[in-house]
């Protein structure tokens, strides 16, 4: 098995010439995030972000979470969510109304349950508005307020994201995302099994054939697409950002939960803020 984070024998970036830049970074700087902006690099994976004692003291809340609920497609709906994200909006009028309206009250609750401990989305938040050129906010949609924190939870050998990949134009055409030339997705993990749970990573965007697919149900026949170009293995308190628009995936996990809360980021390129939701 490949070291965590390191590609495949054959992973995209085999043959690469020397010089060019790693798939995977370890730290989160500025220069990181323009890169992975960029596509320069596969992804960010930065050790104990997060207090490794504190995430596994969280992570039992979040298994019996009064707001646990699940993703509302097909093949994601093996898997838990504390409270309600962007994407299981749907389109539908009533339940964008409903994200907006409890968005802040949400984010809130969020923060409540990483209490007396911070919130590692807080965390990432202020890094990322010291970090990026021009700051970083939260993402508005129609001029209204967007949820940021959510808690992602994979029960054993029940839980499993088959390859799809995240793009907020599948899920909204409010005018505050034009110009939005990357999205990236920030996770943080707070519990992980010890066997299974990987995240896969494919380093290419879905066919439009694979797009109507994942729109359709949220996932692909992993046989359809190949061998990942990564497998990470993450621990409890890293963090590991990567685009979301490429085709990534999560193995079951096989004998203990694995959970982690996680926001999108969109860029704009350098001269734009930041703006993250959930």
């Amino acid at each position: 098995m490949p070291a965590t984070g390191a590609p495949r024998p054959d992973a995209a970036s085999a043959g690469r010439p020397a010089g060019a830049p790693p798939d995977v970074v370890r730290e989160l700087t500025e220069d990181a995030l323009l890169a992975l902006t960029r596509r320069e690099v596969a992804a960010i994976h930065v050790r104990e972000f997060y207090p490794a004692d504190a995430a596994r003291a969280v992570a039992v809340r979040a298994l019996d979470h009064p707001e646990l609920g699940n993703y509302h497609k097909a093949k994601s709906g093996s898997v838990g969510r504390v409270f309600t994200p962007h994407v299981d909006t749907a389109w539908d009028p009533a339940r964008i109304d409903a994200y907006h309206r409890s968005a802040r009250a949400s984010t809130a609750a969020a923060r409540a349950v990483f209490a007396p401990y911070p919130s590692p989305i807080d965390l990432l938040r202020v890094r990322l508005e010291e970090l990026w050129p021009a700051g970083a906010g939260l993402l508005r949609l129609r001029g209204r307020a967007c949820f940021v924190g959510a808690l992602r939870v994979f029960r054993p050998d029940d839980s499993e994201l088959f390859p799809h990949n995240d793009r907020i134009d599948q899920e909204t055409d409010a005018p505050e995302i034009a110009g939005i030339t990357e999205q990236l997705t920030a996770n943080v993990y707070l519990a992980t099994p010890r066997a299974g749970g990987d995240l896969h990573l494919w380093l290419r965007e879905p066919t439009p054939d694979e797009s109507a697919t994942i729109r359709a149900v949220e996932g692909l026949d992993p046989e359809s697409v190949g061998p990942p170009a990564l497998t990470f293995r993450p621990a409890a308190g890293d963090l590991i950002m990567f685009s979301s628009a490429m085709l990534h995936a999560v193995a079951p996990a096989r004998d203990e939960p694995r959970v982690g809360t996680a926001a999108f980021v969109a860029s704009r390129g350098p001269g734009e803020p930041l703006a993250y939701w959930s």
